[in-house]
């Protein structure tokens, strides 16, 4: 039997994906949620997650997800709203800033301790996971934030890092720096895929775990969509997230996992 973590990074985005995270979470239909804790919703969406982290317990990983960027995202620490105001820069500004090392390093550490320290509070437990949004985490000037952050945080347990990069050159080197520090890296596997019919979806459900490392991170975006959605997000996004649901919270979703002989870690 291979164990996978499937999980969904972007708890807190939006009212239907967390009622659905919280759901599938609940029916042992995902094995990682990550907090999205710069968004607008955090604030009233961290008590119903925190409620169902105590029922699922060990059963699954809890964890935050950095945000240095994108949109539905805001600055937590003060450093970062002086330099931002209300807005989170946009991921290539901060790609070209990391690869010419032009990134305002204090006040970066400054949001990443923020982020951290809103997690813990809040929730009132440490993060199983650290993941960063938008892939930002390939680029070593943010990797080296991250793991300077957690260390600052002094957890008594290390979280886990999400890795950004497929199996590689770079995800060894990753994997190195992380086992200095005494943290875990999970692998990187292909994200479901992105398609909106159902059907297609379940076929390729049975295939897309072959190969992979064990414990390894596959990423999904399901929805209980409502129209608040809808106008957030373009019509194409929404339909994978759709799709994603309904086969996610189908009893033909756990058919699958045992004929290609899968369990959700």
């Amino acid at each position: 039997m291979k164990r996978i973590t499937l999980g969904a990074l972007d708890y807190a985005v939006a009212f239907g994906v967390d009622r659905a995270l919280r759901s599938l979470l609940l029916e042992g239909r995902l094995s990682a949620v990550g907090c999205l804790v710069a968004s607008e919703l955090w604030a009233r969406e961290f008590k119903p997650m925190q409620e169902v982290a105590e029922k699922v317990g060990q059963r699954a990983l809890i964890g935050v997800t950095l945000a240095f960027s994108g949109d539905r995202v805001h600055p937590v620490s003060e450093r970062m709203r002086e330099l931002f105001r209300e807005k989170m820069p946009s991921r290539s500004f901060v790609e070209r800033r990391a690869m010419l090392r032009l990134l305002p390093d204090e006040v970066f550490a400054a949001e990443a301790d923020a982020q951290l320290t809103r997690f813990t509070f809040l929730m009132n437990r440490e993060p199983d996971f650290v993941a960063v949004r938008e892939g930002l985490m390939e680029r070593s000037a943010i990797a080296r934030h991250v793991f300077d952050a957690i260390e600052r945080a002094g957890f008594e347990r290390p979280p886990k890092i999400i890795s950004p990069f497929e199996p590689g050159l770079h995800a060894r080197r990753l994997n190195r720096i992380a086992a200095k520090k005494g943290m875990e890296v999970l692998p990187k596997g292909p994200a479901l895929p992105e398609i909106a019919d159902p059907e297609d979806l379940h076929r390729k459900l049975r295939r897309h775990f072959d190969g992979l490392q064990d414990m390894t991170f596959v990423h999904c975006i399901p929805a209980q969509v409502d129209d608040r959605l809808r106008r957030e997000e373009p019509r194409e996004k929404v339909a994978i997230r759709e799709c994603q649901w309904e086969v996610l919270r189908s009893d033909r979703f756990f058919h699958t996992l045992e004929e290609t002989e899968v369990f959700l870690n």
